[in-house]
Parts: structure tokens; C-alpha cells; sequence
């Protein structure tokens, strides 16, 4: 009876290896993918700014424009669709070297392909954008410091620099909390494990 015993645990050990594995290198194949999808997009959304700096009326709206003050349409984030998906701009941080398309809306699917603006927008000051822990996008986080640049490049050309003002683990349920608009930008990804979510938040830097 002992030895079977024996033989089952062993089994059951052998399973739970091979299954660890298994996920290991789909996480693997996942990440690797994502960063090539990214990479790719990157000299797309150069060229579709480019093309529409000079015909855009927000192009010379200057970061730091109160709201009021700005056009109806420069309230909103313009939008280019690049194979099938609607994206908002990249984004930039100098100290982790990335440089990263920006998806207009997120789902699961999405976030396999690029980051993602969850709600808000550059103009409203209250962009939230969402990214997997994935090395070659918010995987890396937790290493900006206080003041650590992070810049956002609209469709239209139009650059927003902000500096890290804080960071944060927060349960998946602070949602509203990562919401309100506090800062003027939030980067949130998992936490390694997925139980908790950092936040960094950013604050626009003065004109």
C-alpha cells in the first residue's frame, strides 16, 4: 500500500512539474510575442502621425491647455486604426527603454498585443493605462523612481510629459480608486502571482 502511495505522489509530483512547465513557457511564448507585436507597431504609428501632424486642427494645441478651453475634438483621443485595431499613440519611458503602441480600449485579448488606455484621456488629465507584467511592457515598472520620466506621443503629435509622482499595490477591486483622476496619469499592471496590482502615477510636467 505504501509503495503505491509512493507511486502516486510521485505521479502527481511528475504532473504538477510538467504542468509548472508547461505554463512557464506559454508565459514565455506570450512575452515574446507581445514584444515583436510591439516592436512592429512602433514604425507603423510613426508614419500615421507623421501623415497627420500637418493635416490635424489639435496638432498645436499646446499640453497644459485647460479644458475648457480646448475644442470639442481635441477633448477626445484621436484614434488610427493599424490592422484591425484602434490605437491612441505610444508611449515612452526613457528609464526602462520602452517604447510602446497604445491601444484605444483594452480587453484580455488586446493586452496580449499592446498596452492599453483603460479609461481617461491626456487633455481630461486623468489617463489610466493597463499592460500585462510582460518584460517588454509594464514587467518592469516597479523599478521607475520618483521623477522618472514618462512621456505619451498623440496621434496627432502632440507630446505629454509627466514625471512619476507615486507608486502603489492596490487589490484588483480599487478600480475606482485608480480611477479618479487623482494624477494626471496611472500605469497599472499585476503584480508577479496576480493577486495585486501596481500602480505608478504620473503628474504632468509644468508647460
Amino acid at each position: 500500500m505504501r509503495k503505491l502511495l509512493g507511486i502516486v505522489s510521485m505521479s502527481l509530483g511528475a504532473l504538477l512539474l510538467v504542468g509548472a512547465l508547461g505554463l512557464f513557457l506559454w508565459n514565455r511564448t506570450e512575452a515574446q510575442r507581445a514584444a515583436r507585436s510591439s516592436a512592429d507597431l512602433i514604425p507603423q504609428l510613426y508614419s500615421a502621425i507623421s501623415q497627420r501632424t500637418e493635416q490635424s486642427p489639435t496638432a498645436s494645441i499646446q499640453p497644459g491647455t485647460p479644458v475648457e478651453l480646448l475644442p470639442q475634438e481635441a477633448k477626445k483621443m484621436t484614434e488610427v486604426e493599424i490592422d484591425g485595431h484602434f490605437y491612441i499613440g505610444y508611449l515612452s519611458i526613457p528609464g526602462l527603454g520602452l517604447e510602446l503602441p497604445v491601444l484605444s480600449q483594452w480587453d484580455y485579448d488586446l493586452l496580449k498585443t499592446a498596452p492599453c488606455r483603460y479609461s481617461g484621456t491626456t487633455a481630461e488629465a486623468n489617463l489610466v493605462l493597463i499592460a500585462h507584467n510582460y518584460r517588454a511592457h509594464f514587467g518592469n515598472l516597479h523599478q521607475l523612481q520618483l521623477g522618472d520620466r514618462v512621456m505619451f506621443t498623440d496621434m496627432n503629435g502632440v507630446l505629454t510629459q509627466y514625471q512619476v509622482a507615486a507608486t502603489d499595490v492596490v487589490p484588483p477591486s480599487s478600480t475606482e480608486e485608480v480611477t479618479a483622476g487623482a494624477f494626471d496619469l496611472a500605469l497599472v499592471t499585476c503584480t508577479y502571482g496576480g493577486k495585486t496590482r501596481l500602480v505608478v502615477y504620473c503628474e504632468e510636467d509644468a508647460p
